[in-house]
């Protein structure tokens, strides 16, 4: 009876022992989409913040507000002074930055072959011996 019982307890305890509750795979994806989701909300809360910014602005320039107060224009936020003109401009330098590191990065599916390699070795090769004759030309009684 006491064997069969702990023959019991012991096939028990494998089985409880492979049945994890979380596996490390979910706990990761997790921790990912939480990133994720953090990163999309600061995200949003920069736009909105830009989009006031820039309420601000066009409110004084329709007001009347000449050229040199607006730039003047001064904000505090979580404790830091920010001046909205250069905030805005600085803003509008890092998208074009974004816009043009998008344009250069364009992801290609080629992968080398065997034949890519060999062209290319070969076209190495074909420069170095042009370079070569072009070294060892005679002009007249003199190499070039």
């Amino acid at each position: 009876m006491h064997r069969i019982l702990f023959l019991l307890f012991l096939l028990g305890g494998f089985f409880v022992w492979n049945l994890p509750v979380m596996t490390n795979q979910q706990i990761f994806a997790q921790s990912y989409a939480e990133q994720d989701e953090k990163a999309v909300k600061a995200e949003r809360e920069r736009q909105k913040f830009v989009n006031e910014m820039q309420a601000l602005l066009d409110a004084a320039m329709k007001s009347g507000f000449s050229e040199k107060e607006i730039r003047e224009i001064s904000v505090t936020r979580e404790g830091k002074l920010i001046h909205v003109w250069d905030f805005l401009e600085q803003e509008k330098l890092r998208q074009k930055k974004e816009a043009l590191a998008k344009k250069k990065f364009i992801p290609l599916e080629r992968y080398l072959t065997v034949m890519d390699i060999a062209d290319e070795l070969e076209s190495g090769e074909t420069r170095k011996l042009d370079a070569l004759k072009d070294k060892s030309i005679f002009v007249g009684a003199e190499e070039k």
